[in-house]
């Protein structure tokens, strides 16, 4: 890729926030990078893309700002952190994931950028210098996404990539079907027209489906056809009614409250004709018996605005768990467009919501905003890294945080066919 660019710094990280130790809770809470580069933070994948025992990061930044890694020189939360160029311009919008292929040590990160979808190799598996730019592979030169998925669509044993619609980026929903790491098959028109994705599963059955929601704002799951015997790699799937939501709403799905998949879905920003939101907020659509019925909805955060990511998971020896942000436009001081904040009198928080005993727990981890956060399996809890889009006038500030479940926390065995985190998948079969 050409000459090493000589841009990696050391970040100072006095801004670092130690917590009681409790219930659930953040533990730490470091800044390693007080001001990124010029542009808004929207991509973030944290992930061992440089160590097998601690995670590094990377940030994708729009309007032309590039594609950043960011490294802890003591393989400490407190750092400090290095900076590092993958890719020096480009306009990340709006998502990127981490994939590992087979025989790869280290994961890549699969990102939209310029409105393509592109895999960037990670130079370690070859022996190359991390800090230098990552060599490029483009699996879809046509259009870039809202928000991206991992999974092995048409159980051929190599991961795919489903990208939702984008209403910016004017783009349609696709499924890009791998051949082999450098040919994909892009497939248009697979699933919903909304911003959101997720994979879902119905019953006991390990057959890859979707959820999104149509452009009138309804959710469907949507049919792999092999379910039936059939070709993956069509377009139109059949769809069947989960319930009502809305065209901008973001999603994650998977085994929650019992072993088969429930589906997450909240108000993310005001999409559609008439700049709508989804008023039930935070909704969990648990999968009924028969999933040709509508699904059962359980209204767990009414009050949730401009929730840009869902992480669901399970931590702390199988307690399934998701996480909701609510966006600085959802909360004092910001006005989007000159309007009011979507819930003015209520600040913005950062909660996790975990099935414990057969009951839900709630528990508000941080009175704080971000966007996009990601989050990965460390020393016994979770690492997050999020940052605010700042185009209200956030902090852009890049964060760390660990979360933890706490002294005394109860723990459970995992349910069967439990999946990781939503954010994250390898190719391996």
């Amino acid at each position: 890729m050409g000459r090493r660019i000589q841009h990696v710094l050391a970040l100072s990280l006095c801004a670092c926030v130690v917590y009681p130790a409790g219930a659930q809770s953040i533990v730490k809470d470091v800044v390693i990078d007080k001001h990124p580069p010029y542009g808004e933070p929207l991509e973030k994948v944290i992930d061992y893309f440089t160590s097998a025992t601690f995670p590094s990061v990377i940030i994708g930044i729009g309007r032309r700002g590039g594609l950043h890694l960011y490294r802890s020189t003591t393989d400490t939360v407190e750092g400090p952190w290095s900076r590092s160029q993958i890719i020096a311009t480009g306009n990340a919008y709006e998502r990127a994931r981490a994939i590992r292929f087979p025989a790869d040590t280290y994961p890549g990160v699969i990102a939209s950028i310029d409105n393509k979808i592109i895999w960037f190799e990670n130079p370690l598996n070859r022996g190359a210098d991390v800090a230098q730019p990552w060599p490029r592979h483009v699996i879809n030169p046509d259009h870039g996404c809202h928000d991206i998925r991992l999974a092995d669509i048409d159980q051929d044993g190599k991961i795919d990539v489903i990208c939702s619609a984008s209403i910016s980026l004017r783009a349609t929903q696709f499924v890009a079907f791998q051949n082999d790491r450098d040919h994909w098959q892009i497939v248009y028109d697979v699933a919903g027209a909304a911003d959101g994705v997720a994979v879902v599963h119905i019953g006991t059955d390990p057959t890859p489906h979707l959820v999104s929601a149509d452009q009138g704002g309804s959710i469907y799951w949507y049919e792999n056809p092999r379910l039936k015997g059939g070709n993956a790699r069509t377009s139109n799937w059949a769809s069947h009614y989960v319930g009502p939501g809305n065209v901008g709403n973001s999603f994650a799905a998977g085994p929650f409250s019992s072993a088969k998949d429930d589906v997450i879905t909240a108000a993310n920003e005001h999409e559609g004709e008439g700049g709508a939101t989804d008023e039930r907020g935070v909704t969990w659509y648990q999968q009924p018996d028969d999933p040709h019925v509508p699904w059962i909805p359980h209204a767990v955060g009414t009050n949730y605005r401009d929730v840009h990511e869902i992480n669901l998971g399970t931590w702390n020896g199988g307690v399934p768990y998701f996480i909701v942000a609510e966006q600085e436009q959802a909360c004092n001081p910001a006005r989007p467009e000159g309007r009011p904040p979507a819930h003015p009198g209520t600040g913005c928080r950062m909660t996790m919501f975990q099935w414990v005993d057969g009951s839900l727990r709630k528990k508000v981890l941080a009175n704080t905003n971000t966007q996009n956060q990601d989050v990965v399996a460390w020393d016994g809890g979770l690492m997050m890294v999020d940052a605010n889009h700042g185009v209200y006038g956030g902090s852009k500030a890049i964060h760390v945080r660990v979360i933890m479940p706490g002294r005394g926390a109860r723990r459970r065995p995992a349910p069967p066919q439990v999946s990781a985190a939503t954010s994250r998948a390898s190719a391996s079969p």
